[in-house]
């Protein structure tokens, strides 16, 4: 039989919670996020669809709310570079992904990992779990040259 009991002072199962950064990019900069795509498991990918979003045979994209789109002069479809700037002021840019409009709140960003696992900066991490920025990545979007 399963013992529902736990080793905590109540032997319940006790949750927290962390305080999030209130992240509002400044300077025509966007907040990055990356993620996995359906036919992801951890980083084995199996396809390039993504049927959760709609997306077959691509993962070099990022997707980005239509008004930013506008705002930086970036076509649907279009070819972009990101570049990424981390804490320490140092610079890493990915060329030729593909800008996919999607409702994502305004200032913010999001793709595929591994892809764009570049971006993020070693030195840039949480202070609370140490891992990673992979969901708190600062970047700017340009259409590519």
């Amino acid at each position: 039989m399963h013992d529902a009991r736990r080793s905590t002072p109540s032997g319940r199962a006790e949750f927290s919670t962390a305080a999030l950064p209130d992240v509002v990019p400044t300077d025509g900069r966007l907040t990055l996020g990356t993620m996995r795509s359906h036919d992801q498991w951890n980083t084995t990918i199996y396809s390039d669809n993504d049927r959760y979003r709609g997306v077959e045979n691509l993962r070099t994209l990022v997707f980005m709310n239509a008004a930013d789109m506008r705002e930086r002069g970036i076509d649907e479809f279009g070819l972009v570079e990101i570049t990424s700037i981390a804490r320490d002021g140092s610079t890493r840019s990915l060329r030729g992904y593909t800008a996919i409009p999607y409702d994502i709140p305004r200032g913010n960003a999001a793709g595929y990992m591994p892809e764009m696992n570049v971006l993020c900066a070693i030195g840039d991490y949480s202070t609370q779990s140490d891992q990673p920025l992979m969901k708190n990545v600062t970047v700017t979007v340009h259409p590519a040259t």
